[in-house]
């Protein structure tokens, strides 16, 4: 009787630990030269300029570069909605995403992103003035780089 009560135990916690690591609602780290990006089909290869969107029930949408993300979520009206969360990649730390909204964002045609939006986000304000000052480029934020891919897809 006990072993039966010592297995039921270990079955239940078990499947608790398999639903609560199932709930996770996070980024997912992106297979370079594999995934798909959501939007354009394209394989995600730049490692600088990779980005998700992760809904609020968790599923995660992997996109090649940040125009495609935006394009992504206007089709699918995410933009506004709190419940979603829009990474970034650093561009300072490649494969290190960052929240879209709080970050700092440049555009510098010399830099060419897969789809052609040629934008980079920064985690900080620090690493964008440095590139800034080695490489030139235009100062955006969020809502900048949300209106200038609205004018590129018009």
């Amino acid at each position: 009787m006990l072993k039966f009560r010592i297995k039921t135990v270990l079955l239940l916690l078990i499947i608790v630990i398999l639903i609560l690591s199932g709930c996770k609602a996070g980024p997912e780290p992106i297979n370079y030269g594999h995934d798909e990006c959501e939007f354009c089909r394209m394989q995600i290869t730049d490692n600088r300029y990779g980005s998700e969107i992760v809904t609020d029930k968790g599923k995660v949408f992997k996109f090649d570069e940040i125009g495609c993300m935006i394009e992504y979520a206007l089709v699918k009206n995410f933009i506004g909605d709190a419940n979603q969360k829009f990474l970034v990649t650093d561009f300072a730390k490649p494969e290190t995403f960052i929240d879209a909204t709080n970050a700092f964002f440049i555009q510098n045609e010399n830099f060419r992103s897969p789809m052609g939006s040629n934008v980079m986000g920064f985690g900080s304000e620090i690493s964008r003035q440095k590139f800034i000052a080695e490489s030139g480029g235009s100062l955006l934020n969020w809502v900048d780089v949300i209106e200038l891919v609205k004018k590129r897809s018009m």
